[in-house]
Order: structure tokens, then sequence, then C-alpha cells
């Protein structure tokens, strides 16, 4: 008895040691979510850092983590931020960390948000607006234009806004 018990034990440690993702399951919207190493295009804004793991303990104390399971936990972190892409920046594996075996995989990566037309047409002209002050400030500094002539333009960017 006690030897199928042990068995079933074995069995069941060796099934769950080859699940990819270790227990862990997409949540609703997060299949959406692209992951790579490379920065998304221009029309994307960060979110923010994010850091998961997969895994846990030490050698036979705990778990052996995946990078299925990592990346399956990383796309649920930027669903539940409203992202829609993550890049990874770094990845550890599990590796031998002074007389233990961390099990950990972990991945260290950016979260973005696509954003709309609207918010990219809004950047744009922010971007705009400060290149514009910012050359209004060098001409002032080289003594291109006086004060008064400073004030003037800078007067005149103010009330346009954020356009052109």
């Amino acid at each position: 008895m006690k030897l199928k018990m042990l068995a079933l034990v074995v069995l069941a440690q060796i099934i769950v040691g080859c699940s990819t993702t270790n227990g862990v399951t997409l949540t609703s919207g997060a299949s959406d979510i692209t992951v790579e190493k490379t920065k998304p295009s221009s029309n994307y804004e960060v979110i923010g850092p994010i850091s998961v793991s997969n895994g846990k303990g030490c050698r036979d104390f705990g778990w052996l983590g995946s990078r299925d399971g990592a990346v399956t936990t990383l796309k649920n972190k930027v669903n539940e931020l409203n992202g829609d892409y993550a890049q990874i920046t770094s990845i550890t594996e599990p590796h031998l960390d002074g007389g233990c075996f961390d099990n950990k995989y972990t991945i260290l990566a950016l979260a973005y948000k696509k954003m709309s037309k609207e918010e990219v047409l809004k950047k744009s002209d922010e971007e705009n607006f400060t290149k514009k002050m910012r050359e209004l400030k060098a001409l002032l500094d080289d003594g291109v234009l006086t004060q008064k002539e400073y004030e003037q333009q800078k007067a005149k960017l103010l009330d346009k806004g954020f356009s052109q």
C-alpha cells in the first residue's frame, strides 16, 4: 500500500514538473499581449516596469520555474495594467546561488500601452511646443534675441498653445 502511494506521489510530481506553465493560466484578454525583447513602435507609451517570477525555493524544496510560466505571469500582469505590450529587459533562469539551486525563472520587463490617434497627436504637439520653447531660449542665450524679443516670441507661442 505504501509503495503504491509513493508511486502515485512520484508520478504526480513528474506530471507537475513537466507542466510548462507550472499551473499558471492566462487571464481573460492576456493572450492578446505581445511579449518581445525589442521596443514597440512609437505609438506606445510606457506604463511602468514589471518583475515576475515562476518557480519557488531551493533545489528539491520548492518547484522549478519555467520560461513559459514566467511569460504567462508577465502577460497577466501587463493585462492587469491595461497594457498591450511587454518589452523584456532581463531574464534570470534557475541557477546555482551559493549552496542553493534557485528554482525561480525571473523576467524584468517594461509594460506599454498603445496610444490612440488623438493621444499620439497630442504627444507630438507637446513635443513640438517644448522643442520650440527650447529653441527660443537658445536664441536668447546666444544673444540672437533680446530679452524683450524673447518675451514677445514666448508670449506668441503660449497664446497658440500646443499646436504648430
